[in-house]
């Protein structure tokens, strides 16, 4: 890896968020010349233009349009790798990276993480969202200890600890004729709408749970719109482009412009899981997983964290 292209990219970075080459230069603690030599040197090497000057300042172009969410990406884990290098250089030790759905970002990771952090106060923790399929690949890769994801079974070498239940709901927007009714809604009262939902590739277990459960229903759907994440679904209810089936850790955050509502008939969501590589398993994974049995299972084994018995 050349390291000279990444430090370039992040002037070009600089720059496009700016908006100008001076403002740039000044929040990079640079003057601007050699700020301008640096996108000039990266505009070479890439062999693309990446920025237009303009009257008011500078803007990317179409290929620099196209770069900036990788740049960006390159950006954010830069700074992962800053913030624990200072976890480290202060004497942390046993770093566990941590990957996460976003529906389990409020019910289930704030008490594993606060958990972990209280028995290993010495540790660094590094957490990524991820989609399911993002952290199964993560893990199978070796570049995170474990994670948190919807499955519903082991997947060799991936190992399974399910950490609730959870049902499913119906999203709806506030305004639907259906949000106003009490009581359960029967799935089949949903044939002839637009859902949106979690691709395949994404969440295999919930969108073939999805499925069944409309099938069962006596129906297939008539319009899935796929999105690219649970937040994602929930926005695009309240803006009234269709209609939606989410686990009820996501209904407890309430948005703005949706109305839930159960099911006559229940649907078991697929289950936030504590997900780990059996083939690759650290002592940070082994931390989490007994952690994780005392606070979701209530089990009392002995500890296991980091090697102590």
């Amino acid at each position: 890896m050349d390291f000279r292209i990444v430090r370039r990219l992040g002037h070009f970075l600089a720059v496009a968020e700016e908006g100008h080459f001076g403002r740039a230069a000044a929040r990079l603690g640079i003057s601007q010349p050699p700020l301008t030599a640096q996108i000039q040197a990266l505009e070479a090497e890439l062999g693309v233009q990446l920025l237009e000057r303009t009257r008011k300042g500078a803007r990317p172009t179409r290929e620099g349009e196209a770069l900036l969410p990788i740049v960006r990406r390159l950006a954010e884990d830069a700074r992962q790798v800053e913030s624990l290098a200072r976890e480290l250089r202060v004497g942390r030790h046993a770093p566990m990276a941590l990957a996460c759905v976003t529906s389990a970002l409020f019910d289930f990771l704030p008490p594993l993480v606060r958990a972990l952090r209280s028995e290993l106060p010495d540790a660094a923790m590094s957490v990524q969202e991820m989609d399911t399929s993002d952290a199964v690949e993560a893990l199978r890769r070796g570049e995170v200890d474990f994670a948190l994801a919807r499955l519903d079974a082991d997947r060799p070498p991936l190992r399974v600890l399910p950490l609730g239940d959870e049902m499913m709901v119906a999203a709806l927007p506030e305004a639907h004729p259906l949000a106003q009714e009490e009581g359960p809604l029967p799935l089949g009262a949903l044939a002839a709408e637009t859902l949106m939902a979690l691709p395949r590739s994404i969440s295999p277990a919930y969108f073939d749970r999805l499925i069944t459960a409309c099938r069962a229903a006596g129906f297939e759907p008539n319009t899935v719109r796929e999105v690219g994440s649970a937040m994602a679904q929930l926005a695009f209810v309240a803006a009234g482009l269709g209609v939606a089936l989410v686990s009820t850790g996501m209904a407890r955050l309430r948005p703005t412009g949706v109305t839930f509502r159960p099911l006559a008939d229940p649907v078991g969501s697929v289950p936030v899981a504590l997900v780990w590589n059996a083939e690759r398993e650290t002592d940070a994974a082994r931390a989490a997983v007994a952690v994780a049995r005392r606070l979701f299972h209530g089990d009392a084994a002995p500890n296991v964290l980091l090697g102590v018995e």
